[in-house]
This record gives structure tokens, C-alpha cells and sequence, in this order.
């Protein structure tokens, strides 16, 4: 029996998995582009791995949650975009998240200035903006790929969260560092 789901579990994620990490590796084609004008902005240096995994965690937590709420039959697929448990998720997961963005931009600016790196308050600001803005548009792009993926998944028969979670990390790398390298070509 146990044996059966680890196959089933197998079977389902490895694609998947092998996808996953063709995207979160294209992600760095990005910050190649710009590794001149990157290596120069130190708090961007180290927000980068920190704005990944957190935002990769979201994506874990949008993915799995939503996959809980598909299974007990708290949303429906017919005008999802209208269900209140969504939105529920949706505008307290983007809360923290906009709230850890402030505190990680913090944070990287401060181990910044640590090793020598100069405060200015347009400097920290433009951080503190790359930082929020990146995550508030990925948790809005994982939330989209989550529901509108996890239907699909789910209609053909398969866990949603096999295929959600290792998606939604890569997107999360894959997105953070263009999303970055993007807001650094921008702003810096």
C-alpha cells in the first residue's frame, strides 16, 4: 500500500521536478546580464537569496493550502475568482509577505552597512521598493499559477500539490531573479 503511493507520488512529480529546475536555472541568465551593476549593489546581493526562499515559501504555502481547499470542497472551480476562502488566502498571504519583504530589505541593507557598504536613504528606499514590489508580484503570479494549475491538475485526476509546490519554488526563483535583475535596470 505504502509502497504503491511513493510510486504514485513518483510517478506524478518527476516531470515536474525536472521542469522545475529548468526554470529556476533560467532565472540566472537574468542576473548575468547584469552582474557588473549587481556585484556594485551589495544589500541587492544579499536580499536576492533570502527574496527567493521566502517567496518560494509562499508559493509552498499558496500551493499546499489551496490544494487543502480543493480536496474539502471549500472553492469551486465555476467563478473561483469570486470565492471568499481565495480571497481570504490571498490578501493574508500577501500581507505577511509584504511585511517580510520590509523586514528582509531591512535586514539586507543593514548586514550591508556591516561590511562597509554606505547608508543612503535613497539607496535603502530603492531596496526596500525592489524588495516589496518583487514579492507582491510574484505572490500574485503563484496564486494565479496555483489555482488556475491546481484545477487542471485536479480534473485530471492527479494531487495537485505533486505538481504545485516544485512549480511554484521554480517560478519563485525564476521570477525573483528576473524580477530583480528587471527593477535593477530600472531603478539603479
Amino acid at each position: 500500500m505504502i509502497e504503491r503511493h511513493i510510486w504514485k507520488i513518483l510517478r506524478e512529480s518527476i516531470g515536474i521536478l525536472i521542469i522545475a529546475s529548468a526554470i529556476s536555472s533560467l532565472g540566472g541568465i537574468g542576473l548575468e546580464a547584469l552582474r557588473t551593476k549587481i556585484a556594485l549593489l551589495v544589500p541587492i546581493i544579499i536580499l536576492l537569496p533570502a527574496l527567493n526562499d521566502m517567496i518560494g515559501d509562499f508559493g509552498a504555502i499558496i500551493a499546499s493550502r489551496f490544494t487543502t481547499m480543493l480536496y474539502e470542497k471549500e472553492i469551486k472551480e465555476k467563478k473561483w475568482w469570486t470565492e471568499p476562502e481565495l480571497h481570504h488566502l490571498f490578501f493574508v498571504v500577501l500581507g505577511i509577505a509584504v511585511l517580510a519583504a520590509i523586514y528582509v530589505a531591512i535586514l539586507a541593507y543593514f548586514i550591508a552597512m556591516l561590511k562597509g557598504f554606505p547608508f543612503d536613504m535613497i539607496m535603502a528606499q530603492k531596496v526596500m521598493l525592489v524588495s516589496i514590489i518583487t514579492t507582491m508580484l510574484l505572490v500574485f503570479i503563484l496564486f494565479l499559477v496555483s489555482t488556475i494549475g491546481g484545477f487542471y491538475v485536479y480534473r485530471k485526476k492527479h494531487d495537485p500539490d505533486n505538481y504545485l509546490i516544485p512549480l511554484a519554488t521554480a517560478l519563485a526563483d525564476f521570477g525573483s531573479m528576473i524580477t530583480l535583475s528587471a527593477m535593477v535596470m530600472f531603478m539603479f
